[in-house]
């Protein structure tokens, strides 16, 4: 029998072997016997895994150690087929062949890393050192087999493998993001020497990023380091970082071109926290400089546009607003409804308008945005106790696909305008008014200037004399809208056809009283009579004679105001009463009084005509105001 030796480590001992040869088996067969079973004992009791095959790979063996280990004991594992089928999870038809390959392989010592799977389905990896054949107790030959788990080795090595890959494509990721950055990035030592500098930066210099490396920092860029010099020392002193500084100068890329840029300057340090240099940051920021300055001139442009805006719409009482779909206000100019612009944003009809305009206007806003058509409308409301009109136009507006996405809208106040047609409108019912009783009186007047002691042309001279003088009164109506006129204007107007010699002894006296238009029209007919008759007959007609014309209002018994206007000739003929009633006569009597609500005593005293009218004043004056002197004699 061949010599059989066993060499292996126990426990992590020194090697040992057992060698056993015929000579030490006859000579003392029971040394041998005591040997090997204190060796298969100290297998037993060993903290490290082992297995004890036959050749035929019969399991002859397992310790306390592997069953701990593995859940496995000589009973699930009762040979070589066992382990591969359980613990390598061999599939079951390559099992054989693991076996016979096996088999070859225990003719001799050898070491294999393995991965095995525990009866709780762990995963370990085992490394598995066979022994040389040796002879067991019972006579057998067998192998010993010793395991050593690397299986928190390999998951650290396999961890350190995939850090270091990650960190591999992390450097790998930063020098391309370092490279292809639109930044300019660099790297400057404590001399202020480019140490790195990357692709951006290199164009904005206009010097290729190899030429940087070594060099001093503003021999590459000379035009910034009076700019950049103090930068660089301070971080460098201070070991913080300076962001955001702007430089302005020019590089070798654009000579004679001055640019801007923006600097962060940073610090470098050593995971001791030691400064080894700089770290820049640059941006160009010319282009972006050049738009601010555009967008700050058309804001300023804007602005300006915008202030003429409002003051247009505030000149024109118009305002302008936005809503939304929700009809909720977006923006508010001018003086929308008199509310606070800024606090309506986001607020609802009913919060913002008058009570009595957000019905209306939620009807037509709703109908633009149904139908996207545009609408307007006159609506009142109340504001302080007083009914006023405004206008609402509403716009729809549309998004690029044409749907209506919110609502545009002006309101301007219309309350002139209303009051203006009104106007109109009771100015041309006066006038169809008032035109037939022009009529009426330009028809009396020719019937009654009709008189058989005139010839054709005197009556002819008469009748016009007349309408000159009810032309007047219309023309003095006329220029104040027939809103009325003063009564010095209208005696003025009445007894204009006087030449001066007359007019130097005709006098007037009374406050400043504005007549309605239909007391003018008729004061007017009567004082036009009476200076006629005054030429022809009375006081104008010699030398020496006056007229005294004075006016008052006053309170009669039951304490109402009345007008009354008084006509008194002095210096004329004798008068004698007239026995025909013409129609001067007829005018001051009849027209005058009927039109006035009042009474007319014409006398004819020999001394001199007089002539009083009175009248209700509510009817006839519309504003007075004592003068408290004589009007400048005519």
């Amino acid at each position: 029998m061949p010599d059989q030796v066993l060499p292996f480590r126990l426990d992590g001992q020194s090697a040992t072997s057992m060698r056993i040869g015929p000579e030490d088996m006859s000579a003392d067969p029971g040394l041998l016997l005591a040997s090997l079973t204190s060796f298969r004992a100290a297998l037993m009791s060993a903290p490290s895994p082992y297995m004890v095959f036959t050749k035929e790979g019969e399991t002859v063996l397992v310790n306390e150690s592997f069953i701990c280990a593995t859940g496995y004991g000589l009973a699930e594992l009762p040979d070589i087929r066992a382990c591969l089928e359980r613990m390598r999870r061999v599939p079951a038809g390559e099992i054989e062949a693991v076996y016979f390959g096996w088999l070859r392989a225990q003719s001799r010592a050898s070491s294999k890393e393995i991965t095995v799977w525990t009866a709780w389905d762990e995963r370990l990896v085992w490394l598995i050192q066979t022994s040389d054949p040796l002879i067991w107790p019972d006579g057998r030959t067998v192998i010993i087999q010793s395991m050593f788990d690397l299986t928190e080795q390999r998951r650290l090595e396999e961890s350190l493998r995939r850090s270091q890959e990650q960190m591999r494509v992390r450097l790998a990721e930063l020098e391309s993001l370092y490279q292809s950055a639109p930044l300019g990035l660099a790297m400057l030592d404590r001399d202020l020497k480019f140490v790195r500098v990357n692709d951006a930066l290199a164009d904005i210099n206009g010097v290729p990023a190899a030429e940087h490396i070594g060099r001093f920092v503003f021999d590459v860029v000379p035009d910034l380091c009076e700019q950049a010099e103090p930068l660089y020392k301070a971080v460098l002193a201070s070991g913080e970082a300076i962001r955001d500084v702007e430089f302005r100068g020019e590089t070798k890329r654009a000579p004679g071109v001055m640019r801007d840029w923006m600097e962060h300057t940073y610090p470098l340090k050593t995971a001791a926290g030691e400064l080894v240099g700089l770290g820049l940051i640059v941006e160009e920021i010319t282009d972006r400089k050049r738009v601010q300055s555009e967008l700050a001139s058309a804001n300023v442009a804007l602005r300006r546009t915008l202030d003429l805006l409002f003051l247009s719409l505030r000149a024109a009482g118009v305002s302008v607003f936005t809503q939304d779909r929700d009809l909720r206000y977006i923006w508010i100019g001018g003086e929308y409804f008199s509310c606070d612009a800024d606090a309506a944003v986001g607020a609802e009809e009913k919060d913002v308008v008058p009570p009595e305009l957000v019905e209306p206007l939620l009807l037509m806003k709703r109908e633009v945005l149904a139908m996207g058509q545009s609408a307007h409308q006159d609506l009142p409301y109340q504001k302080n106790g007083k009914t006023v009109w405004c206008n609402v136009q509403i716009e729809p507006w549309r998004s690029r696909n044409g749907e209506v996405q919110s609502l545009l809208g002006a309101v301007s106040d219309i309350s002139e305008r209303k009051a203006t047609e009104q106007h109109i409108r009771t100015l041309l019912g006066e006038l169809a008014h008032r035109s037939k009783n022009l009529l009426t009186v330009i028809q009396v007047m020719a019937r009654r200037s009709v008189s058989p002691e005139l010839s054709s042309s005197d009556f002819v001279d008469s009748f016009i004399e007349r309408l000159s003088g009810l032309a007047q009164s219309h023309d003095l109506l006329a220029r104040e809208d027939w809103r009325g006129i003063s009564m010095q204007e209208l005696v003025t107007s009445q007894i204009g056809h006087l030449n001066s010699d007359l007019s130097a002894r005709l006098f007037t006296d009374g406050p400043e009283i504005v007549l309605t238009p239909v007391a003018a029209q008729n004061l007017g007919m009567a004082v036009h009579e009476l200076s006629t008759n005054a030429v022809k007959y009375g006081a104008l007609s010699v030398d020496g004679g006056e007229v005294h014309i004075s006016w008052s209002v006053f309170k009669d018994e039951n304490g109402r105001d009345r007008l009354r206007l008084a006509w008194v000739e002095r210096g004329g003929p004798k008068v004698v009463e007239p026995t025909r009633r013409g129609f001067g006569r007829f005018v001051i009597e009849a027209i005058a009084a009927r039109a006035l609500s009042g009474s007319v005593e014409l006398r004819f005293d020999p001394e001199g005509v007089s002539c009083a009218i009175e009248g209700a004043a509510d009817s006839t004056v519309i504003a007075q105001k004592p003068l408290g002197a004589e009007t400048p004699q005519l």
